[in-house]
């Protein structure tokens, strides 16, 4: 469905979306909004973090807004805000999804983290892959986690896999 112009309780001029009956919102005046995508991996002995984010801006806030994760077991999967350290993986790259805005997310981003340790779990699910109707799992934030400078964001899959795909939506806003 088209975003449209509406006005929701203070959200007037905001661009709405609909995506899996869900509401989103995005201020058409937030040039700051990127996507964070990874491509398969096998994530090893004992999962790791499928993906890991990092605010790298000193002047910005980095605001997740929603989360997606598909694993190809059955596993429980940890959101979580892991302390800074020196991170390690496949570089991620932030695509920006408002076009006129900057193109550059001031954010590092590594799938099939190896280098932190699950720290500060805030939620947890698990996939369904012992079901036939397999789908990934979803997340909504809806902008409230806020990552300051050196703040982190990861998706961990506790079990070995083989095979995952994440995609985490974000903006960035000034402090």
């Amino acid at each position: 469905m088209p975003a449209s112009t509406i006005a929701i309780a203070g959200l007037s001029g905001s661009q709405v979306d609909v995506i899996d009956n869900s509401l989103i919102t995005f201020n058409p005046d937030e040039q700051a909004a990127f996507g964070w995508t990874t491509a398969t991996a096998d994530l090893g002995t004992g999962g790791d973090t499928a993906l890991l984010i990092t605010n790298v801006s000193s002047s910005k806030h980095l605001h997740i807004a929603r989360a997606f994760i598909w694993v190809d077991v059955h596993t429980q999967i940890l959101f979580t805000t892991p302390a800074f350290a020196t991170f390690t993986g496949t570089a991620v790259t932030g695509i920006p999804l408002n076009r006129a805005g900057i193109s550059i997310a001031p954010a590092t981003a590594f799938a099939d983290e190896t280098g932190n340790g699950s720290d500060n779990v805030f939620a947890r699910t698990s996939s369904n892959e012992l079901t036939t109707g397999q789908q990934g799992q979803w997340i909504e934030l809806d902008g409230k986690l806020t990552l300051g400078y050196r703040d982190s964001f990861g998706i961990d899959v506790v079990a070995d896999s083989a095979a995952f795909y994440t995609f985490v939506l974000g903006y960035f806003h000034d402090n």
